[in-house]
């Protein structure tokens, strides 16, 4: 027994130390197994915590918006509504443009269609007056002859009258102004020293306008006309 005596202190010895290094690391665990305990229930406090003030700042910033949008909508329906109304005031204008320049030219095709129309007609009836008046200004010896020879002059007179309501007119011709090939038709030639060279000489017939008063008139029928020639010279006209 002596023998084996050491031999077991030595084995309970070790036995205790081992006991002793197996229980440290369970305080240990223990301990930190407390310290997480802890900071995980910091991390939850602090949670708690920071789940309000997150809550809070996102009614504030869905606020902020709700406040903002209508501001932001009236603005973008104002902005539509003024391009609108540009570009219907573009649009209006053109037609106004294009309302105007159609109005020109419709009066302008009426006034063209009514002048070629009358100078038509004022044509035809000055054939006819000019046929009243050569048997008016023919000379009857009868008295039968006599009197229609005066209802036809009163007729031709009235019938000038009339083309004359309606701006037909003869046109005025004078012994010795310059010939005018645009109102005046060359018939014959007459040497006379005492008219100026490419003068009226005299008038065979008489021509007729239409509007002479306006700035573009119609001449219906020239004026035949006698020009002199070996007169003294004058500048054309």
């Amino acid at each position: 027994l002596r023998l084996f005596r050491p031999q077991l202190q030595s084995r309970r010895l070790y036995a205790n130390q081992t006991d002793a290094e197996s229980e440290v690391p369970k305080d240990q665990t223990g301990k930190d197994g407390k310290d997480g305990k802890d900071d995980a229930s910091v991390s939850a406090d602090q949670a708690d915590e920071g789940a309000p003030r997150k809550a809070e700042e996102t009614e504030e910033a869905a606020e902020t918006a709700a406040e903002e949008a209508p501001e932001k909508l009236l603005q973008k329906e104002l902005t539509d509504l003024q391009e609108l109304v540009k570009q219907n005031k573009h649009e209006l204008l053109l037609s106004l443009a294009d309302f105007e320049n159609n109005k020109k030219r419709f009066l302008k095709e009426r006034e063209d269609r009514r002048r070629s129309s009358m100078s038509n007609f004022a044509t035809k009836m000055i054939q006819v007056y000019g046929k009243l008046n050569d048997f008016a200004v023919e000379k009857h010896n009868s008295g039968t002859a006599q009197a229609l020879h005066e209802g036809v002059a009163l007729t031709r007179d009235l019938y000038k009258a009339s083309l004359e309501k309606f701006g037909v007119r003869p046109i005025q011709v004078e012994i010795g102004e310059p010939f005018v090939a645009a109102r005046h038709e060359k018939t014959d030639t007459i040497q006379s020293t005492q008219l100026p060279t490419n003068s009226v000489a005299a008038i065979v017939r008489p021509g007729w306008i239409l509007d002479p008063d306006t700035p573009k008139p119609i001449v219906l029928q020239k004026a035949e006309v006698h020009v002199s020639s070996d007169g003294p010279k004058v500048p054309p006209s």
